[in-house]
């Protein structure tokens, strides 16, 4: 029988470890090392594998075994089409059930996270969630929210990529400025343009990237100049009739 109670802590810890790039994006999950590191049987490894890949965490490839998830072009256009179109829906609810007590408790979240960006600490993405989670609870529909934080963890590996951009700190801390100002004044059409704005520099951070892996491929697939497909060896050569 499985223990639920390890089974779920597993998930919990290995899911933290992908959210926050302690696990990397496309890192190879190997049983052995993760029964090492969890302390657990082998089979509450592979039970959390399964469930880490129903949320989109992990997939498993034939012959090579887990590793942690990324995503292909047409999988990124299409989540990012939902969450564009959701996180405009909830902005614009914000504004209509946010509370004073609530602004002024997520400028307090705020400034924590201001404090875990600028010192680029382990837990600045896990803050930075934990604020995003706070704003949209504030819309007070609890499908969205759901649906929010589902395609926010599926997205995790382009968030990640965009941390990596030296930049994106201050720019991110601006952009969580601007939408507490737009709340701040009751200004619908703005905090729904910014919250946009917010979530598409990751989205071109990470087209820029894979378009990048995409030229470095055909790069590699070119045949070195001089080769025309014949074998060496097989042309004429000087001195030869």
């Amino acid at each position: 029988m499985i223990p639920a109670v390890h089974s779920t802590r597993v998930v919990q810890e290995m899911e933290a470890a992908i959210l926050s790039g302690t696990l990397k994006p496309r890192e190879r999950l190997v049983e052995m090392d993760l029964i090492s590191r969890y302390g657990v049987s082998r089979t509450v490894i592979r039970e959390a594998l399964k469930r880490l890949e129903a949320k989109g965490l992990i997939r498993a490839i034939p012959y090579r075994g887990a590793v942690v998830a990324d995503l292909t072009v047409e999988e990124m256009n299409e989540l990012y089409f939902a969450r564009t179109e959701i996180e405009r829906i909830a902005a614009g609810l914000i504004l209509e059930n946010i509370r004073p007590e609530e602004v002024q408790g997520l400028k307090v979240v705020l400034k924590e996270v201001e404090a875990h960006l600028r010192r680029r600490t382990p837990q600045m993405v896990e803050k930075d969630r934990e604020f995003h989670g706070a704003l949209f609870q504030t819309c007070r529909n609890r499908y969205l929210c759901e649906i929010i934080a589902l395609l926010r963890t599926k997205a995790h590996i382009v968030g990640y990529n965009a941390w990596a951009f030296p930049q994106r700190i201050e720019q991110s801390i601006q952009e969580h400025r601007e939408i507490m100002r737009a709340i701040e004044e009751g200004n619908r059409p703005r905090l729904e343009k910014l919250v946009v704005k917010h979530i598409t520099f990751s989205k071109k951070s990470y087209q820029a990237q894979l378009k990048g892996l995409d030229r470095a491929h055909s790069e590699a697939a070119k045949p070195f100049p001089g080769m025309t497909g014949k074998k060496f060896g097989r042309g004429k050569s000087k001195g030869r009739a």
